[in-house]
């Protein structure tokens, strides 16, 4: 039964625990509706732990990964000990969100470059990819490309295509810093894409 509270609704514990259930067996609009129950807190969460540059958006989409680690790693079966244990999960990613901005902050910029032709045609050597890696690289970028915000890949395409960041600037009307954010995110999001499979 659904009963609510300052517009929001709630379900009562049984129905909240067949919720779990369901969504731990992997059912995707039980997982839907079990992570709405838990949006609140996900956004209070992002309110008070500060990140740069982290989007709403973003944090969403990072808080859903969240709670489908927490439903695999989870053991127990009270939803009290379950709301704890994702509590602690999501403060703990926005904890290495923090980290990791504060480290990039730290690499020099005299350090930094990008990858040149020469690098890029070694990266992608069809010639002697297995077919199978080929077929797993394809699913990993397609993954990738559905955690990624719209902007995100709009940026990660028209970078792909050959833009600069400077053409991006003009582009989508935004400043470089903007740009730079959302490749930071993206990275991140490929290399967690690749470190599930």
């Amino acid at each position: 039964m659904h009963c609510t509270h300052n517009n929001r609704y709630f379900l009562n514990d049984d129905d909240e625990l067949r919720l779990l259930t369901a969504a731990r067996a992997g059912k995707d609009r039980e997982f839907q509706a079990l992570f709405n129950q838990y949006w609140p807190l996900v956004r209070r969460l992002w309110q008070e732990y500060y990140v740069a540059d982290l989007e709403l958006e973003d944090w969403r989409q990072e808080a859903e990964l969240v709670m489908m680690r927490a439903l695999d790693r989870y053991q127990g079966g009270s939803l009290t000990r379950f709301a704890g244990f994702y509590k602690q999960s999501l403060i703990n990613r926005l904890l290495d969100l923090y980290r990791a901005r504060q480290a990039y902050k730290r690499i020099p910029a005299s350090q930094l470059s990008s990858l040149g032709e020469e690098d890029g045609d070694r990266l992608v050597d069809g010639h002697h990819n297995r077919p199978e890696d080929i077929i797993y690289c394809q699913f990993c970028l397609e993954a990738f490309m559905q955690r990624c915000s719209p902007f995100e890949r709009q940026v990660i395409s028209r970078l792909h295509q050959g833009a600069s960041i400077t053409e991006l600037k003009g582009q989508l009307g935004c400043d470089e810093r903007k740009i730079r954010s959302a490749l930071t995110r993206g990275r991140r999001k490929l290399v967690a894409e690749l470190r599930q499979k």
